[in-house]
């Protein structure tokens, strides 16, 4: 379990991060045109002041917060699965991207409700609900819908919700997730930000990602350590990497999500020299 742990904490720094470490670029396309130089105060600010409010929700409201940083989190990573903008997009993405999360608490609960107990401080999370036979209806319930919609969309999409469905019930959590976060979500997000960095060449396209978000994904991952050393380095290792790991993941994630969801709507190309 240390050693997932460990595993998790290197991948979501190395490979996790560098995708959003480019939100600078977008709140420049959407900013710099309105704001002119004032754009950087007005971005920082904003983005900080999100930030807070997340890190302050994981200890004033816990559960609230990490069920809505689920949710959040699963319309971010369904936006790869299908459009938001089609009809039943919104309910397809989630439904989709939250299987990372709902797959493993149906067929592993015991050690799900492990993890959460982890994650939230204060191990104030319900021990039991996922064990109710009403959410374990909900839960089953979902599988086949899941499967029936993404085949609907296409083959490939079947297959791959079929392969990750059976990997997020029989891997161990933290492994199912690692696998889906950093070699799906970021490797595609990665990809797509490579051609949008130079269409005739991915290499050179992923050179210029990796040199443009390396300061802010540094950063992120500094100020997550310095998070673990305050808040969690007294608390078993595991334990401490785990509730660390996804704590200051989604103090940096929301409003990357948030400002991925509009980048999304507006078709805008971070990478873009337009816009000055």
């Amino acid at each position: 379990m240390a050693g997932q742990a460990v595993a998790l904490a290197v991948l979501v720094a190395v490979v996790g991060m560098p995708h959003g470490g480019l939100d600078h670029l977008l709140g420049r396309a959407f900013l710099r045109p309105a704001l002119g130089r004032w754009w950087v105060v007005t971005f920082v600010a904003g983005y900080l002041a999100v930030m807070g409010a997340v890190a302050a929700g994981w200890w004033l409201a816990p559960l609230l917060t990490v069920t809505g940083f689920v949710a959040l989190s699963a319309f971010h990573f369904g936006t790869a699965e299908g459009k938001p903008g089609s009809p039943g997009g919104l309910a397809r993405s989630a439904l989709l991207g939250g299987m990372v999360v709902w797959v493993p608490a149906l067929a592993q609960p015991a050690e799900f409700t492990r993890l959460l107990t982890w994650v939230v401080p204060g191990d104030r999370w319900p021990e039991d609900i996922l064990f109710d036979p009403t959410v374990r209806i909900v839960l089953a319930a979902l599988l086949p819908v899941a499967v029936v919609s993404a085949f609907a969309a296409s083959l490939w999409s079947g297959v791959r919700v079929v392969i990750f469905a059976a990997v997020f019930a029989v891997a161990p959590p933290m492994v199912s997730f690692t696998l889906y976060f950093c070699g799906w979500h970021s490797g595609v997000e990665l990809y797509r930000l490579a051609r949008q960095a130079n269409a005739q060449s991915i290499g050179r396209g992923l050179g210029r990602v990796v040199r443009e978000a390396a300061p802010l994904a540094t950063l992120a991952v500094l100020m997550i350590a310095a998070g673990w050393w305050i808040g969690a380095a007294d608390l078993p290792l595991t334990h401490g990497l785990v509730q660390t790991v996804f704590i200051g993941l989604s103090v940096v994630a929301v409003p990357h999500m948030l400002l991925h969801w509009v980048a999304t709507r507006r078709n805008v190309n971070p990478f873009t020299e337009t816009i000055r």
